[in-house]
């Protein structure tokens, strides 16, 4: 036993620190790491490596219907659009954000039609999204919506104005845009 000990003692000498040893009175007991209580303040290491409720991930599609109709003829770069989600966004089954919620785009170019029968187009995307008071900014893919060549002819995301060769984006389009970057909306 004084061998142990003599070892115990030169290895913490050597080492820099000094021996842990463990009083042999007949009623102590050991607390062993396993046995102590966990902290009750910080974060559990377990616990970030869990996926977060509060993320929205790059792709998460967002479907907006607009406030008030979009035209090349009267937006503007820069401007902004209001609208609502038409689609509660669920996410591992969970409704995370309830339709009806408000957003916020912009319209990022446009293009009035010209004289010499320039079709005109719009380029929009989303700005933020209205989650319980708390604006979260988004940053989403674009839609773009051009005139086709005929005045009459309506291009895939908005319409023609049947007297110039302009775009309208209607309120009854549901326009859909999807997230370039993970976002926290928490």
């Amino acid at each position: 036993m004084v061998f142990a000990f003599a070892l115990a003692l030169a290895c913490a000498l050597s080492c820099g620190k000094a021996p842990n040893v463990p009083e042999s009175s007949p009623g102590s007991t050991q607390i062993l790491p396993f046995d102590r209580q966990p902290p009750t303040e910080g974060t559990s290491p377990t616990q970030s490596l869990l996926p977060s409720a509060t993320r929205m991930p790059e792709g998460t599609s967002l479907v907006v219907r607009l406030q008030k109709p979009l035209s090349s003829v009267s937006a503007h770069a820069g401007d902004n659009f209001e609208g609502t989600l038409d689609e509660s966004v669920v996410l591992e089954g969970q409704t995370v954000i309830a339709r009806g919620v408000r957003v916020t785009g912009r319209v990022l170019d446009v293009r009035r039609s010209g004289g010499d029968q320039t079709p005109g187009y719009l380029r929009i995307a989303l700005a933020s999204v209205n989650i319980g008071g708390t604006t979260v900014l988004v940053d989403t893919s674009s839609i773009f919506a051009k005139a086709g060549s005929h005045p009459q002819r309506p291009s895939p995301t908005g319409t023609a104005s049947p007297d110039s060769n302009d775009v309208v984006i209607p309120l009854d389009r549901r326009l859909t845009f999807r997230l370039i970057q993970a976002t926290d909306f928490k």
